[in-house]
């Protein structure tokens, strides 16, 4: 297959150079990723904007813009980049989790998102660490030998809309480890609270610096939750929306005009 890669960590990224090493013994690989660290940029896109585009090395690139735009690149410039349209697109492996609520917030999934927008299968992994140290190999491992089975799980458009069903890419996490891992298990998402504060400090009569201060993270889970699955040293492999779904029709209401 042709597999486009991008992350959100940057092209120096190590997720991404491990990855990228061990699928190119069975696909044919091409890399276009952010030249810096944008993680936390979600679908943040620069519209009517020149941003440029270096090759690093043979089908290795590197681009000013975000995840998102890397994959548009990818899904749009067949034949001017890349040879041809890719068979899949590939964001990771991110070094960090991206459980329940972070995928709102990351990177790595926007790009995973915009694929399946644009009609492209995609696959976002990344890994869990609990202190701080991040061992890629076991998931890319896992990405390697699984690929063509996590692919078909994604309903892309304009396919999805025309069977009536939602747009999905699929959201893979593990725990930063070097023993095998228990299992395999599909998992729903969990809520996260991040207890974020601001930080206001007064530098003029009209002026004031803010800063957002992280805080105690807080997960709340669910029967077969993404965190669960992750904590208890399984991979989790979640299928998720990738556009915006109503609640349902609301009955009832009469509004004044």
């Amino acid at each position: 297959m042709l597999v486009c890669l991008t992350n959100d960590d940057g092209i120096e990224g190590e997720g991404l150079k491990i990855l990228a090493e061990k699928l190119a013994s069975k696909h044919d690989v091409w890399i276009i990723a952010p030249d810096r660290n944008r993680s936390g940029v979600s679908n943040h896109i620069f519209l009517d904007a020149s941003l440029k585009l270096t090759k690093i090395s043979n089908q290795v690139y590197k681009y000013e813009g975000n995840p998102v735009d890397c994959a548009l690149l990818a899904a749009k410039s067949a034949s001017k980049i890349l040879p041809a349209v890719p068979d899949c697109i590939v964001s990771g492996i991110n070094r960090g989790a991206n459980l329940g609520t972070d995928i709102v917030y990351s990177g790595t999934a926007a790009a995973a998102r915009q694929a399946v927008l644009n009609g492209i299968p995609a696959v976002a992994f990344s890994v869990d660490s609990d202190n701080g140290e991040f061992y890629f190999d076991r998931l890319a491992d896992f990405a390697v030998k699984n690929l063509e089975k996590l692919l078909p799980l994604c309903n892309v458009a304009p396919k999805a809309f025309k069977e009536g069903c939602h747009c999905s890419f699929v959201n893979v996490n593990g725990k930063s480890m070097m023993q095998p891992y228990k299992g395999v298990k599909f998992t729903d998402v969990s809520f996260r609270e991040y207890n974020d504060s601001v930080n206001v400090i007064s530098i003029s009569e009209n002026e004031s610096l803010c800063s957002i201060v992280p805080g105690k993270l807080r997960t709340s889970c669910m029967n077969f939750s993404d965190f669960d699955a992750v904590q208890e040293g399984f991979i989790s492999v979640s299928c998720i929306s990738a556009e915006p779904v109503s609640t349902g029709i609301v009955d009832g209401i009469s509004f004044s005009l």
